[in-house]
């Protein structure tokens, strides 16, 4: 075999291992994307001041490892537009910025009050800042403000990052960037709508529609100018968002594997440069884009896989070595002015043409994805199961999969019938089994909290015995088809066990436990249900039929609870406060819940197995201790409930540990004071 064939033969190995591996299908692509339009387009329903739009990676619809959870929230009372622009009337109640050209690099400007209601955002209105005669948003001050405004009012720790407000309290690092919306096409970048192109990618009609929607303007400036502190720079993230999704599945892939390589490759520019950032994701981005507007569509094909990634790198060595990348929108605008340049830049050129010299083995380099990819390839195994095709089962099985993942998503916190009545109609119209299940368990989630913050505070404040069932029973049927939903079956079974009703509690408890056990915390990164439950699905699903027959049966989630939320008398300490929030993983909640409801019916023998069946629960690899401080507690509560103070106390103390997510509203140090307390008390009244 010559080694064009064997090149060509790798590089059809290596789409599907990418596929398998990375980015999913393009089907599964489609899933992922799609769910999180309607995510987004529900979620903005609930939003009058702000509207959110999925950055980044994931928004992207490429979830690898540590993806980015990047947000934009644009404020729908501000609009930026050019001073040459009328404000019409429908604005008067709206703030009005105008652009206005700024002393630094292209792709930055100035934001000056043009127009202001009688109402403004507070942050906004201390961020005005005077000058020339003027009034001028300062980027600096508003940024910091919202840093400071995230602190205080979400309960996590944020810190300002370039021009987005970071935390890394999750189990991934996400970011939130505070925008504000420009209409128009910015004219800094009109060449990129006038230009020729010779290989008519983007099409016509998208670059219409990206430049009908404008762009953005975010809190930072330009790093490279004397005084950036009123500077804004201009955002094309929707722009490039579209872009991306116009992207066929190969280049999608040839992205991922980029993405790969500079993940794999951080270790080496922080040992040999000393600054593992000097090449970011955008500017490998910034290389696609402009590699596929340069190039054939006939190029980029599954045997070319790896000539298209190495083509991409053959432009990013060329731009190190002249010192200059050439944003994609404004190629006046040097992406690698800041840190590109002197040593730095001849050190980065050196460690990019080692690895181009290294060609398919470059893929063998770094620690960050462990096997790498060439391993992986080498690996004669491997190669005979990619080289078998999916069967239509396992198809739809990875499919439904991705989807049960991205199901997980819907967290209906505040709603309206207004909203319920939305998802409702998108019901209505849905055009595919994704579209039809995702609105449909967005409506039950919805009527579910909607029973929760309108209906079950009737039943506390009811006066009379009447009144208190009525409303019960209410908040019961609206809860009932959000419980058909797998898992979330608990819900429902938390409300039978408040309201009393132990014995229904209990066997709802039984009837999901197996379910429970299945739930896996990385199942969209590693695109895999438990193994259990994937056998099982192979075995009752041979035939796919519909999604929502598929779906309720492997819908695996941690239930979560916020103050204002249906909850446990015994979790109530943890919600604290209007920021706090507690996850339990599925299996520890339902043994949990059995053993108070054998607890309350005094069933000693079945209490005694579930506190037995949760000690083991507790050093489960997905829902254990390990993974979610919570555990911990839920045990220390059963040993409390039993009068074992010691036990209780050690089962706390492990859990005041625990640094897992969340682990800033656990009280399980506060709940060991408790206990020594009662111990006081109790060991006073013997003396008495």
């Amino acid at each position: 075999m010559t080694d064009c064939q064997e090149n060509e033969r790798m590089s059809v190995l290596l789409s599907t291992y990418l596929e398998r591996k990375f980015t999913g299908t393009k089907e599964e692509v489609d899933i992922l994307r799609r769910a999180l339009f309607l995510q987004g387009h529900l979620s903005n329903l609930d939003q009058n001041s702000v509207y959110g739009i999925l950055c980044g990676s994931l928004g992207e619809g490429l979830c690898l490892k540590s993806s980015d959870a990047d947000e934009m929230v644009s404020d729908r009372h501000v609009v930026v537009m050019y001073p040459n622009q009328s404000i019409p009337s429908h604005l008067a109640n709206k703030t009005i910025l105008y652009m206005r050209q700024a002393d630094c690099r292209p792709g930055y400007v100035n934001l000056q009050l043009a127009h202001i209601p009688d109402e403004c955002n507070r942050l906004l209105f201390n961020s005005f800042v005077p000058h020339q005669n003027s009034t001028f948003v300062s980027s600096d001050i508003y940024r910091e403000q919202w840093v400071s405004y995230m602190n205080q009012h979400t309960g996590w720790k944020y810190e300002s990052n370039g021009p987005s407000c970071t935390t890394s309290s999750h189990s991934q690092d996400s970011d939130s960037v505070r925008s504000f919306v420009c209409d128009c096409w910015p004219n800094e970048a009109n060449e990129w709508v006038t230009r020729t192109r010779l290989y008519g990618w983007p099409q016509q009609a998208l670059i219409d529609k990206i430049v009908d929607r404008g762009c953005h303007v975010v809190p930072v400036g330009d790093k490279c100018s004397e005084d950036p502190s009123l500077q804004w720079r201009i955002s094309f993230a929707t722009a490039e968002k579209s872009l991306i999704h116009s992207f066929s599945h190969i280049q999608f892939m040839v992205y991922a594997l980029l993405k790969y390589f500079l993940k794999q490759i951080k270790e080496t520019l922080k040992e040999t440069i000393g600054d593992d950032d000097i090449l970011c994701s955008y500017f490998l981005k910034t290389t696609l884009f402009h590699a596929i507007e340069n190039s054939s569509q006939m190029f980029w094909q599954d045997k070319h896989l790896f000539y298209c990634f190495w083509f991409c790198l053959n432009i990013l060595i060329a731009w190190v070595r002249a010192g200059f990348c050439p944003n994609y929108f404004i190629p006046t605008n040097n992406l690698f002015k800041r840190k590109v340049h002197g040593p730095s830049q001849k050190k980065l050129l050196d460690v990019l043409n080692n690895f181009y010299q290294m060609k398919w083995m470059c893929l063998s380099v770094g620690n960050f994805f462990k096997p790498t990819v060439w391993e992986d390839l080498c690996n004669t195994s491997i190669q005979a199961q990619l080289a078998c095709p999916v069967t239509v089962q396992e198809a739809v099985l990875h499919q439904d999969t991705l989807t049960v993942c991205n199901l997980r998503s819907v967290v209906a916190r505040i709603t309206t019938r207004r909203i319920i009545r939305k998802a409702l109609q998108l019901l209505s119209t849905a055009q595919s089994d994704l579209d039809e299940v995702y609105t449909y368990h967005y409506a039950t989630m919805s009527l579910q909290r909607l029973a929760i913050q309108q209906v079950y505070p009737d039943h506390t404040v009811a006066t009379d015995n009447k009144t208190r069932y009525r409303s019960l029973r209410k908040c019961k049927h609206w809860m009932i088809p959000s419980a058909l939903m797998g898992t979330e079956l608990l819900r429902l079974a938390t409300f039978h066990f408040l309201t009393g009703n132990y014995s229904k509690s209990l066997e709802m408890c039984k009837q999901v436990m197996e379910l429970a056990s299945y739930y896996r915390t990385d199942t969209l990164t590693n695109k895999r249900l438990h193994p259990d439950q994937e056998a099982k699905y192979r075995l009752e699903h041979q035939q796919p039929g519909h999604a929502s027959d598929r779906l309720p049966k492997i819908y695996t989630n941690f239930i979560s609870f916020d103050n204002k939320d249906l909850c446990l008398p015994h979790l109530r300490p943890e919600l604290m406060d209007e920021f706090s929030c507690i996850l339990v993983p599925p299996l520890p909640y339902a043994v949990f819940l059995s053993f108070l409801c054998c607890n309350a019916l005094g069933d000693t023998r079945r209490r005694d197995a579930a506190l037995h069946h949760l000690l083991e629960v507790q050093y489960d690899e997905e829902q254990g201790g390990d993974q979610f401080y919570i555990v911990h507690t839920l045990l220390g509560i059963c040993y409390q409930t039993l009068g074992d103070n010691h036990r209780a106390i050690r089962a706390y103390w492990e859990s005041g540990q625990s640094e897992t997510d969340f682990y800033e509203w656990n009280l399980a140090i506060e709940r060991i004071a408790v206990v020594y307390l009662c111990m006081y008390v109790s060991k006073g009244s013997d003396r008495g």
